[in-house]
């Protein structure tokens, strides 16, 4: 099953169209500043988002092409977006993988990013940053970035969230959306991660990626559990009573999710890895509601 088919720029323009017609708000939009002073001189052209300012949509482009273009200006500020790519041994696990989907979901949301004439900053991680792309700013280099994506397999031992946030506070300076595509199986908690990126004045966002046969593993009897980030394994006996009561677990799990990022004001989506592409995509680009 390819991960990038020869169609997928097409489909993402196609779907990125649509969604600005179907209204909501795209995950990596944010909004716009403008520096001191502000500027006079059209620089560029950028995609339509709700909150801009009539008066700034090139009428002349959407009439020839019926599309919805914002102008923007020397003077405007240049919004930084950072995707971060969770490649621990856990996105492995699923029949199609969590981290075939996370993969997919990056490249949409790098692609949405630079439609917007945003720098885009894609970063693998495990126990800690494990490989950066080049930055893009053009469309151009999209092609670039799904060889990049290509290229990766999950690695590493675990996740850990913490120390990835304190390497990425040590690389970059300039704020803005920072996307974590991760199944946050991270052994010491999600959330001081997390924390420390909004605390330092990034805008964390989160695409928690699930496997559906995590809700609820159809498994009975003696078994071994092995841990697939750490390796270790564990015998137990599994009974119906084990299995709801892991069932029980996990919904709480999603649920801290939920309820962190309701209280933080971040904005969340849950998408297990077998939702149509075409779906996870719409959710990405028309709105950032918490997943049920």
């Amino acid at each position: 099953m390819p991960m990038f088919d020869s169609e997928l720029l097409k489909r993402f323009d196609y779907l990125s169209l649509v969604a600005r017609r179907a209204g909501g708000r795209s995950l990596v939009a944010a909004p716009r500043e403008r520096l001191p002073g502000g500027g006079t001189e059209v620089s560029g052209l950028r995609d339509y988002a709700p909150g801009d300012e009539c008066r700034y949509v090139d009428w002349n482009w959407c009439a020839r092409r019926d599309e919805l273009l914002v102008k923007t200006f020397e003077g405007d500020a240049d919004l930084n977006v950072y995707v971060l790519l969770d490649c621990s041994p856990s996105m492995a696990a699923g029949s199609p993988a969590k981290f075939h989907l996370a993969r997919q979901i990056v490249a949409l949301a790098a692609y949405a990013a630079v439609s917007n004439l945003d720098r885009v900053n894609v970063l693998a991680f495990s126990e800690g940053i494990v490989a950066e792309a080049q930055p893009l700013r053009h469309k151009a280099r999209i092609p670039r970035l799904l060889r990049f994506l290509e290229r990766l397999s999950p690695q590493g031992t675990r996740t850990d969230l913490a120390r990835t946030a304190e390497g990425f506070l040590r690389r970059y300076q300039r704020h803005g959306p920072a996307i974590v595509v991760s199944d946050l199986y991270d052994r010491d908690g999600f959330k001081r991660g997390l924390d420390n990126l909004r605390l330092n004045g990034y805008e964390p966002r989160v695409v928690h990626i699930y496997e559906t046969g995590e809700t609820r593993p159809e498994m009975l009897g003696d078994v071994e559990l092995v841990d697939v980030e750490s390796g270790a394994g564990q015998p137990v006996t599994i009974t119906e009573r084990a299995l709801l009561r892991y069932a029980e677990l996990f919904e709480e799990f999603q649920q801290s999710v939920r309820d962190y990022c309701r209280r933080q004001t971040i904005p969340c989506m849950q998408i297990a890895s077998d939702t149509p592409v075409d779906e996870v995509f719409m959710k990405v680009l028309t709105g950032t509601r918490q997943q049920r």
